[in-house]
C-alpha cells in the first residue's frame, strides 16, 4: 500500500508501508535506549546472578534495532574517533597479552565485551540521536537515581537490614546501615548520586523540571548521600557541584551556594535532628579531626595501592591478567585504582592505552566549554568519573560510562539547524549532519 504524496499533511514523496515500519522500529529503539539511561544506576535489578543488569537489557535491544537499521555511527567522536578505538584497542590488547601468557584468556573475553560495549557501542548509539533525545538524558538518568533513592530512604525507614537481606541482598541497605539503594552498594551509590548533581543544576538552568521539583530531587539526592556514609561520595559531591556552578557562573555563584549551604546548616543544627550514625562515623569524624585514616576503608586500600606498586615491578611489561590480581594479592580483593589495576593486569601498553582514553574524555569536555550550558555539567560528570578511576578497579559497567557518554553526546552529536550557532566543536566534528528541523 502507498499512501500518495498528495495527501495533507504528508511530507511530497511516496511513504510505503516498510518506511512506516521502520519508524516504529526507530521508535521502539529510541524508548529502549532511553530506558537504558533511566535504569543504568540500578546496578541491583539484573538478570540473575551474572553483570546483565535491566539496563543492558534495554540497551540490548537498542543496539540490535539500530545496528539493523543501520544506525550505528561509525566515527561516534567525529576526528578523534581513530585515537579512541587506538585507545581502546591497546588497553583490551594489552590485557589479552597478560591473560595469554599468565592468566585465564577466556576471563579476557568477558571484560572485553563489557568494556567494547560501554566505551565503544554506547557512543555509537548515543551520538547519532536527535537533540531532543541527547537533552533529555541527563534528565532521565537524573530521575532514575533520584527514585533510587526515595525507594531506598522509605526501605530504611520501614525495615532493618535483616529484614531486606533476604529479598535485596547485602549491598542495598548494609549490616552498619550505609544505604546502597538499587545501585547495589553502599559506595557506587554515592558515585552515581555524585553524577546527578550536575544533571540536576543543567535540568533547572533547562527549565526541564519545576523549581519546586528540584528540590525535591534535591532533597533526595542529599538525603541518599548521608545515608551512603561514602566519604568519596561526599567529596566528590561537594567538589562537582562546586567546579560546575564556577563554569556556569562564576564566583557569584559560589557565594550564593555558600550562602544556601549555611543556612541549611543552619537550620539543621537547629533542629537537633542527628546525622545518620554510619555517616558520623565514616565521614563526619574524618572532616572533624582532618584524618583521612578515619575516612571508610581508606587505610585498607592504601595497603593495597602499596602491594599494586610492588607488582609493579614484575609486570610492567606483561601483565599478570585479567582478574588475576585477586587471586596473586594477600589481601584477596583487587586495588581499587583503575590505574594500577591496568597496568599490572595488562602492562605497559594497557595502561597507555586507558591514559589515552582518558585524556580525549578530558579533551573532548574541555572542548565543550564555548557552550558553556552543556561544557561545565559535562566536566563535572567527568571529574566524577575520574575521582573513582582513584578508588575503584575496573569501571566498564553502565552505571560509570553511561553518565560521561551522556554529557559528551550534548556536545558532540548532531545539532539541529537552528543549533548549529551554538555548536563550538574545535577538537571534533558533529557524528552526522545537522538535522533540520521539523514543524
Amino acid at each position: 500500500m502507498t499512501i500518495s504524496a498528495t495527501t495533507p499533511g504528508l511530507p511530497h514523496g511516496p511513504l510505503s508501508g516498510t518506511t512506516m515500519a521502520g519508524d516504529k522500529w526507530d521508535s521502539v529503539a529510541r524508548y529502549a535506549l532511553l530506558a537504558s539511561i533511566f535504569l543504568s544506576g540500578w546496578f541491583l535489578l539484573r538478570v540473575g546472578s551474572v553483570n546483565f543488569t535491566f539496563s543492558d537489557a534495554a540497551l540490548l535491544i537498542c543496539l540490535i534495532i539500530t545496528a539493523a537499521r543501520g544506525r550505528l555511527g561509525a566515527t561516534p567522536f567525529g576526528s578523534l574517533t581513530p585515537f579512541w578505538v587506538t585507545g581502546l584497542a591497546m588497553m583490551l590488547g594489552g590485557l589479552f597479552v597478560g591473560s595469554i601468557m599468565n592468566g585465564d584468556p577466556l576471563r579476557w573475553v568477558n571484560i572485553a565485551l563489557q568494556y567494547t560495549v560501554s566505551f565503544m557501542l554506547i557512543p555509537m548509539v548515543l551520538m547519532q540521536q536527535d537533540d531532543q533525545v541527547r537533552r533529555i538524558g541527563p534528565l532521565l538518568f537524573m530521575l532514575g537515581i533520584v527514585l533510587s533513592q526515595i525507594i531506598g530512604i522509605t526501605v530504611t525507614l520501614l525495615f532493618t537490614p535483616s529484614d531486606t537481606l533476604p529479598l535485596l541482598g547485602t549491598g542495598f541497605y548494609t549490616g552498619n546501615q550505609r544505604l546502597g539503594s538499587l545501585s547495589g552498594e553502599p559506595n557506587s551509590n554515592g558515585a552515581v548520586i555524585s553524577f546527578a548533581m550536575p544533571m540536576l543544576l543543567y535540568a533547572v538552568r533547562q527549565r526541564q523540571i519545576t523549581l519546586y521539583l528540584a528540590l525535591g530531587c534535591l532533597l533526595a539526592l542529599v538525603w541518599g548521600l548521608l545515608l551512603t556514609a561514602s566519604f568519596t561520595g561526599f567529596a566528590a559531591t561537594l567538589l562537582t557541584v562546586f567546579v560546575c556552578l564556577l563554569l556556569l557562573g562564576g564566583f557569584r555563584y559560589i557565594a550564593g551556594l555558600a550562602v544556601v549551604m549555611g543556612a541549611a546548616f543552619g537550620l539543621f543544627i537547629a533542629s537537633g535532628t542527628p546525622l545518620p550514625k554510619a555517616f558520623q562515623e565514616r565521614v563526619g569524624n574524618a572532616v572533624e579531626s582532618g584524618d583521612l585514616t578515619q575516612a571508610g576503608t581508606f587505610t585498607g586500600r592504601s595497603e593495597l595501592i602499596k602491594e599494586a606498586w610492588t607488582f609493579t615491578e614484575q609486570y610492567s611489561v606483561i601483565g599478570m591478567g585479567v582478574d588475576r590480581y585477586r587471586e596473586l594479592s594477600a589481601h584477596d580483593n583487587p586495588v581499587h585504582n583503575l590505574y594500577l589495576l591496568i597496568w599490572n593486569e595488562g602492562g605497559i601498553i594497557a595502561f597507555t592505552g586507558l591514559i589515552l582514553l582518558l585524556s580525549l574524555l578530558c579533551l573532548m569536555a574541555a572542548g565543550g566549554l564555548r557552550d558553556r550550558e552543556r561544557g561545565a555539567p559535562t566536566i563535572a560528570v567527568l571529574l566524577v568519573f575520574l575521582i573513582y578511576t582513584l578508588s575503584y578497579p575496573h569501571m566498564y559497567s553502565r552505571m560509570w560510562v553511561m553518565p560521561v557518554m551522556i554529557m559528551l553526546a550534548l556536545l558532540y552529536g548532531p545539532r539541529r539547524a537552528s543549533d548549529t550557532g551554538r555548536a563550538h566543536l574545535i577538537y571534533s566534528t558533529p557524528a552526522g549532519p545537522p538535522q533540520m528541523p521539523s514543524f
